[in-house]
């Protein structure tokens, strides 16, 4: 039964790659994926897994929830904020995960256009033993889009059309595998079934990718990561690399860097149970900076 859900699984990834966007497309959700590069899908296994790569919600061993906010490359009339919580329950179920996302542009006091994003995650192991492991995730989302208006006669939408909405679903799939805890391989899919807003002519795809990683854990506290991602369409192969590295129980520091475009990102996370507050800072060759804010809440984890 494990095999054949594994070929089924992979049978999907092979699917997407071979397919050839209106919603944002983002991998630099949070300052704990910004920080080491959005380059920790093969080794993510915390709360922010729901973005990263959700099979990595499988390891969490408590209740956990997160809020980020952020104002891309420091532009005062653009924002988006993340929040959720994860719940792990047993072996069958696994975890379980419900997030929202919220992005807006606003010009002059209007809002020119609104996103927002249900979702429902869920991860758990396929197989697992003292060599190896295996775990598969999956995010269900529920896309909602708001134009806003015209620019009318003024030209700051004070007194244009409305521009109308549209909602749709999509599917992310994860899967994350390690040996000996050291060497991992992960794989992200998003929006697997192919969604589009819009109807006939007016439809647009959402945005697609497919993300292959490996990790290298060379000693306890240390994980360097490395990722190839690849958006559906007639985009450049993105590269991203980083590490992240516990100096103490309470502190993490982490950097990296992305390709096209060439970007530097670098930050850090402090940690007193429950609480953690996390920060990254994200360059841009022509914008100016990013700086990610999160703050993270975790319940007495137990052994799992």
């Amino acid at each position: 039964m494990k095999k054949l859900a594994l070929i089924i699984v992979f049978s999907c990834l092979i699917t997407l790659a071979l397919q050839a966007q209106v919603f944002t497309e983002i991998s630099t959700y949070a300052p704990v994926i910004t920080g080491s590069g959005a380059a920790n899908l093969a080794t993510t296994a915390d709360f922010w897994s729901i973005w990263a790569n959700p099979a990595g919600l499988s390891r969490l061993s408590a209740i956990s929830s997160g809020l980020s906010f952020c104002k891309p490359y420091s532009q005062s009339f653009s924002q988006y904020y993340l929040a959720g919580v994860a719940v792990p329950l047993n072996a069958r179920w696994g975890t379980l995960a419900l997030s929202y996302y919220g992005s807006e542009v606003n010009y002059a006091g209007s809002q020119l256009t609104s996103e927002r994003a249900l979702q429902f995650s869920q991860a758990l192991f396929l197989q697992r033993d003292i060599i190896s492991s295996l775990a598969v995730g999956y995010s269900l989302n529920v896309y909602f889009i708001d134009y806003g208006k015209s620019a009318g006669v003024s030209g700051d939408g004070s007194d244009g059309i409305e521009l109308g909405n549209a909602i749709e679903w999509g599917l992310n799939l994860g899967l994350q595998a390690s040996l000996h805890e050291r060497i991992w391989v992960g794989l992200m899919v998003r929006n697997l079934n192919n969604p589009s807003l819009g109807s006939a002519l007016s439809a647009m795809p959402l945005p697609k990718s497919l993300a292959v990683g490996v990790g290298y854990e060379p000693y306890d506290g240390l994980k360097t990561n490395l990722v190839l991602s690849q958006a559906i369409g007639d985009y450049p192969l993105q590269i991203r690399g980083g590490l992240e590295y516990t100096i103490y129980s309470w502190l993490k520091l982490r950097a990296g860097a992305i390709s096209n475009p060439n970007q530097l990102a670098m930050g850090f996370g402090l940690q007193r149970w429950p609480l953690q507050f996390d920060y990254a800072f994200l360059s841009h060759p022509a914008l100016p900076e990013t700086h990610q804010f999160s703050l993270g809440f975790q319940l007495n984890p137990r052994a799992k």
